[in-house]
C-alpha cells in the first residue's frame, strides 16, 4: 500500500475513519423514510401495475343526470365494443377501509358479483385469480393481508347484518376482496376479453376504450387499472413534498455534523499536508487523497446503512404482517431521495475540504 493512498490513513485511523463511517450510514435512513411515507400508495400500485384485463363503469354520484348517462352507455354497449372486448356483467363496486402503514384510513374498490358463474367467468377471462378458486353464495375471498388488517379469520361473518362468510384466501397483491351474493343490487358493469385471451393488445385496447368514452360520458366513472394508477399518483403527489422536505432537512442536519467531524480530523493532519507540500505534492494531489478517503468512508458508510435498513424493513415485515401491514417492495422514491441526500451531503464535504487544503501551506509550520 502506497504511503500517500486513500487507504493509508483509514487503515492507520481505523477508530476515527469507523466513526465518520457510522456517521455517513446515517444518510440512508432517508431511504427508510421514503418507504415509510411511500407506503399508503405502494399498497395501490402493487395492485394496479398488473395488466388491464377488463373495465369498470359506474355513475358518478346519484344525480339524474348521471344516471341518464351510465344508461345510455350501457344501452350502447353492443355499437360500442370491439370484439375481443365484448364480455359484459353486472356487478357492484364497494368500497373496504384499511389501515396503512403509517396511520392513514385508506379504502379500495372490491368487486362484488351477482352470482357463481360471474365470478368464474371473471376469473378465467382476466386471469387474475387461481383457476381452482370458486367461491359461492354470500361468501368472501380476501387477501390475507387485509383480513389480517381486518382483524379477520376464515369463517368470520362480515357485511352488512353479518351476512356473509370469510370462505378462504386468495394469493394475491395487496389489498383485494371478491364477493358473491345473490340478492345484490348492480349499479356498475364490467367489460372483459370475450375469449380469454390477455395480452398487450387487449391491454392497449382497454386503456384507449376507457379513455374515450370517458370524455363522451363525464357522469360516468369509468376505469381500467392504468387509467386508476394515475389517479392514485395525483392523489398522492403531496407525498414527494413531504419526502422533499425531510430530505433537505436530513441532509442539513447531516452535512453539518459530518463536516464538522472532517474538520476536527483535518485539523489533527495540517502538519501531515505541510509535509506533503514540502516533499513536493501540489494541493490538487492532496485534494485528490483526501477526496478518496471521503468517498471511501461514504461509500463503506452507504453499504453499512444499506444493510441495516434491509435487516430493518425484513424484521418489521415479519412484525407487521399480523397487523396487515408491510412493505412491499424497493420504493423508486426512497431510492431517489437516499441518493439525492447521498450528494447533497458528500459534495459539500468534498468542497469544504478542498478549501482547507488550498490554504494549508508549508510556511504555516
Amino acid at each position: 500500500m502506497k504511503p500517500f493512498s486513500a487507504l493509508t490513513y483509514i487503515t492507520k485511523n481505523k477508530l476515527r475513519c469507523f466513526v465518520l463511517i457510522l456517521m455517513m450510514s446515517f444518510v440512508t435512513v432517508v431511504f427508510l423514510g421514503g418507504m415509510y411515507i411511500d407506503n399508503p400508495s405502494e399498497v395501490f400500485r402493487i395492485e394496479l401495475e398488473q395488466p388491464n384485463t377488463f373495465m369498470i363503469a359506474r355513475p358518478r354520484g346519484s344525480s339524474n343526470e348521471a344516471i341518464e348517462q351510465y344508461r345510455s352507455l350501457r344501452d350502447s354497449l353492443s355499437s360500442i365494443l370491439p370484439e375481443n372486448l365484448s364480455e359484459v356483467i353486472y356487478v357492484s363496486i364497494e368500497n373496504t377501509s384499511f389501515d396503512s402503514l403509517i396511520g392513514f384510513n385508506c379504502t379500495t374498490q372490491n368487486i362484488w358479483f351477482q352470482s357463481e358463474e360471474d365470478f368464474i367467468l371473471f376469473r378465467d377471462r382476466t386471469g387474475y385469480l387461481p383457476k381452482d378458486l370458486v367461491i359461492h353464495d354470500k361468501e368472501v375471498v380476501m387477501t390475507e393481508l387485509l383480513a389480517n388488517n381486518r382483524g379477520l379469520k376464515i369463517g368470520d361473518k362480515l357485511g352488512k347484518g353479518e351476512k356473509l362468510t370469510l370462505s378462504s384466501f386468495v394469493e394475491d397483491k395487496g389489498m383485494k376482496l371478491y364477493v358473491v351474493d345473490t340478492d345484490l343490487n348492480t349499479g356498475a358493469f364490467l367489460v372483459m376479453s370475450k375469449d380469454g385471451v390477455v395480452d398487450q393488445n387487449l391491454h392497449d385496447e382497454i386503456e384507449r376504450l376507457c379513455r374515450d368514452l370517458s370524455a363522451k360520458y363525464p357522469l360516468v366513472s369509468i376505469w381500467t387499472n392504468s387509467t386508476n394508477l394515475e389517479e392514485v399518483s395525483d392523489e398522492f403527489s403531496f407525498m414527494y413534498i413531504v419526502m422533499g422536505a425531510v430530505v433537505v432537512l436530513v441532509a442539513i442536519v447531516l452535512l453539518v455534523t459530518i463536516n464538522a467531524a472532517f474538520t476536527a480530523a483535518f485539523d489533527k493532519r495540517k502538519y501531515e499536508f505541510s509535509i506533503y507540500k514540502a516533499m513536493g505534492f501540489t494541493s490538487g494531489q492532496i485534494f485528490r487523497k483526501v477526496a478518496c478517503e471521503a468517498l471511501l468512508m461514504d461509500a463503506a458508510g452507504f453499504i453499512l446503512g444499506v444493510l441495516v435498513n434491509a435487516g430493518v424493513i425484513l424484521a418489521a415485515n415479519e412484525l407487521l404482517w399480523e397487523k396487515g401491514q408491510r412493505f412491499y417492495r424497493i420504493s423508486p422514491l426512497a431510492v431517489i431521495a437516499c441518493l439525492v441526500t447521498e450528494v447533497l451531503v458528500i459534495v459539500p464535504v468534498i468542497l469544504l475540504n478542498w478549501h482547507k487544503v488550498k490554504k494549508c501551506e508549508v510556511t504555516e509550520y
